[in-house]
């Protein structure tokens, strides 16, 4: 019963997550926006620790997604206004365009607000009591194995729901492609799609750090890989996005287990996903007309 749940966990997190890649990516334009480059999951993390230390997961299974959430809303928050300064302060000094981009604004401000939320995750389980302290670190670099139905049962429901509103919505985020400015021409309300999209990212963010921790990267590689064999459209981005991202999870979880050693899924989509960040990174490969 326990090999069935975390099976199920991994379809669930990696779908997650790589549904939340491909939304942000077509969003921002940007082949490296992803919840985990945009300190979305450092946040989550960081308050999923915070409830875990005060004993507040003894509540019910809703705890820790809560407090998941209001730290993805945090990190996002932080990284929009980070963003927005930055993009208002090279506006004023009359910096040139290219240089102007919110999109790679975003991506940077998302990484270094990522590292400094991580640097309070660890901070945060350093005062994490003995008992608790090897669960807590074990959980941060991505666990599958502690999930508990009832959480899996709230994660199913959530994301379900999730995926809904992102699906219905997939007319918008198509046309969002070619630009926003471009899209309001197009009659598309670029104000709600944005916020109904970082809203579920969010809130799908939240439910995947609640069930594994920390785990980076599958937002990045999956809707790359989808993008590129199936095309950008929406109607096909997001189911595969879902079922290739559980698929890699799963093959993730399986080899962590075979591994000598306790080792985190995180650890393993973190061995295989920064060398695909750093192609990306280094090379041409940053999709059609998309900045990176």
């Amino acid at each position: 019963m326990e090999t069935v749940l975390t099976v199920i966990a991994a379809v669930v997190v990696g779908a997650a997550l790589s549904v939340s890649g491909a939304v942000l990516q077509s969003l921002l334009r940007n082949p490296l926006a992803e919840p985990y480059m945009l300190g979305i999951v450092g946040g989550g993390a960081l308050f999923a620790v915070l409830a875990m230390n005060l004993g507040l997961v003894a509540l019910g299974a809703f705890v820790l997604p809560l407090a998941s959430f209001l730290g993805s809303c945090f990190a996002l928050a932080l990284v929009c206004l980070i963003a927005w300064c930055a993009q208002r302060h090279r506006t004023v000094k009359g910096a040139d365009p290219h240089l102007r981009s919110s999109s790679s604004t975003l991506i940077v401000a998302g990484y270094a607000t990522g590292a400094f939320l991580g640097s309070l995750d660890l901070l945060a389980l350093s005062y994490a009591e003995e008992g608790a302290f090897v669960k807590i670190s074990k959980w941060l670099y991505g666990r599958l194995d502690l999930v508990s139905r009832a959480d899996l049962i709230f994660a199913v429901v959530t994301l379900s729901l999730v995926f809904a509103a992102l699906f219905s919505f997939r007319r918008e985020l198509n046309v969002m492609e070619l630009g926003h400015d471009e899209a309001e021409c197009l009659g598309v309300n670029t104000r709600l799609t944005m916020a109904v999209v970082i809203g579920s990212v969010a809130l799908a963010t939240a439910v995947s750090v609640a069930l594994a921790g920390a785990v980076g990267f599958v937002g990045l590689v999956v809707p790359q890989f989808v993008r590129r064999v199936f095309g950008p459209r929406m109607q096909v981005l997001l189911p595969v996005s879902a079922l290739l991202g559980g698929l890699a999870l799963v093959f993730a979880e399986f080899l962590a287990q075979r591994l000598p050693g306790d080792v985190g899924v995180g650890v393993i989509c973190a061995i295989f996903g920064a060398p695909f960040f750093l192609f990306l990174l280094a090379s041409s490969w940053n999709g059609e007309g998309r900045d990176i």
